[in-house]
């Protein structure tokens, strides 16, 4: 009875997937990957733009290499249109690469930036990147920004079309079909410029104060009206408060004061020593009167 228990363990373990094969393997539905050489620092900025697909698992812990010569500058997601920095383990050295393990608990946009340094000999500058993993990609689109006073831009494989954007800088895409899991994706690029300065100190300032977005986790927005405006608030509020309280004590003492009305003096019937004086006018009477001598009045005696 033991060893057909055992017999049929050993072949459910064979033929039968365990829970964690049943549910699939992480897939990535859409990667896109950027790299903006010289854009606000002299190194080259590249970002790892990612979704995972539907029918993935999750929770899911993912691992993706960056060079280990580069310098991370964040690992987020994106919500509601802000990117929010997520927690990730230490990162592991594996040769030439570091690996970023990250757990992905929802079907949202994360984001991993980091800055490599690119190699330049006179007034050519190179750069190269590949790309490894063990995620299949379904849909792979690669971007580069040309620096603005770059030219001779050249590439390996070649760029397929050039944009000009709004923020007055080109970009060149790549769009590949897919990945499978393990494929590797090589890119080198070069181009000649004659200085050292960055992409971002020749954008538009936007009126308000305002600066263009510059792909990187930096937080909140911020506008020129927001800081003028709170600080502003915050004092008319705190004038209202001091006036409104120096008004209350005033107008309470006030309250509190006692007050020294008119008096109603009441003519009196009778008086010390025993005389008696008219109730109507006032006038002194005579001890045997029973009428006011002035006014007539009965007198109350």
């Amino acid at each position: 009875m033991r060893k057909l228990f055992l017999f049929l363990l050993l072949v459910s373990l064979v033929f039968f997937p365990t829970s964690a094969e049943a549910q699939g393997v992480a897939k990535i539905a859409e990667l896109n990957i950027q790299l903006w050489p010289e854009y606000d620092h002299p190194d080259m900025l590249v970002m790892y733009s990612f979704t995972l697909t539907e029918d993935s698992p999750l929770p899911t812990e993912i691992q993706l290499r960056i060079p280990a010569n580069a310098n991370l500058n964040a690992v987020a997601k994106v919500e509601a249109g802000t990117l929010m920095n997520v927690p990730y383990d230490a990162p592991v050295k594996d040769g030439d690469w570091v690996v970023i393990t990250l757990v992905i608990d929802d079907i949202s946009n994360y984001r991993i930036e980091y800055y490599v340094p690119m190699e330049k000999s006179g007034n050519t500058h190179k750069a190269s990147f590949l790309w490894q993993s063990n995620y299949a990609v379904e849909t792979f689109s690669f971007q580069v920004q040309q620096p603005p006073s770059a030219t001779n831009l050249v590439s390996t494989p070649s760029f397929e079309n050039a944009v000009l954007a709004v923020d007055g800088l080109t970009y060149h895409d790549i769009s590949i079909n897919g990945l499978a899991a393990g494929d590797d994706f090589n890119f080198e690029f070069s181009y000649d410029k004659d200085n050292d300065d960055l992409s971002v100190s020749s954008m538009p300032v936007e009126v308000g104060g305002t600066t263009p977005n510059t792909g990187t986790s930096s937080g909140d927005s911020f506008s020129l009206g927001e800081s003028f405006s709170l600080p502003m608030l915050l004092v008319g509020v705190g004038v209202l408060l001091i006036v409104g309280g120096m008004l209350y004590f005033f107008l309470a003492g006030r309250s509190n004061e006692p007050k020294q009305g008119r008096k109603r003096h009441k003519p009196s019937t009778a008086a010390a020593g025993g005389n008696t004086y008219c109730h109507e006018c006032g006038s002194r009477a005579g001890s045997g009167d029973k009428f006011c001598k002035a006014c007539g009045a009965k007198l109350r005696v």
